[in-house]
């Protein structure tokens, strides 16, 4: 009798259906069905500096945009995406393919690039602004600059005229005052 609850059993259990881009086990596919979509501690963290930042009213997984972004402003059409680095391949942290199965893995992150590359160009054809914050951003070293950046994407008084942000890591502090004096003394010449 044991047997035949043994084979019942083991007629019951689905296998996993094949890869099309290699084998995967079992371990590693149960490991990949664990990881989550949302929630994860680098979106936590961006949702606590916009709420410090003074920045609430966002949505999450915003399902009526393009892509779902992590985070949406859809009243200003404001997208933000928070990537890990591993998962949708870093350029800046340039993380090592695993030896184990390598061309599972090479798919594996260029379709995530493909896809998020669609979603982007989507988002931005229906008028959003599409920003992106790495994990590696969110780093204690590089926590301020990120604070910043946040509140240049973000900022309420943004006026449309000056163009999307940039990454304030980007700036040379120095001609970052000074421009602003001086488009703020052209415009007091105008008037």
């Amino acid at each position: 009798m044991a047997e035949g609850a043994a084979r019942s059993k083991e007629e019951a259990t689905p296998e996993a259906p094949a890869s099309p881009f290699g084998e995967v086990s079992a371990a590693t596919r149960k490991c990949m069905q664990g990881n989550k979509r949302r929630d994860t501690t680098p979106e936590l963290k961006v949702r606590r500096m916009l709420r410090d930042l003074g920045f609430p009213g966002y949505r999450l997984d915003w399902k009526k945009a393009p892509g779902h972004p992590d985070i949406a402003y859809p009243g200003r059409k404001i997208a933000l995406f928070i990537h890990g680095c591993y998962w949708h391949h870093c350029p800046t942290c340039n993380l090592p393919i695993p030896k184990k199965n390598p061309e599972y893995w090479e798919e594996k992150f260029r379709r995530n690039r493909e896809r998020d590359e669609r979603t982007r160009a989507a988002l931005e054809a229906d008028g959003w602004k599409v920003h992106v914050i790495w994990e590696h951003q969110l780093k204690k070293s590089e926590l301020a600059a990120t604070e910043r950046y946040l509140y240049e994407i973000v900022r309420w008084d943004h006026d449309e005229d000056d163009g999307p942000a940039e990454d304030p890591r980007t700036y040379d502090e120095g001609a970052v005052g000074e421009g602003a004096g001086a488009a703020d003394a052209n415009a007091g010449a105008g008037a």
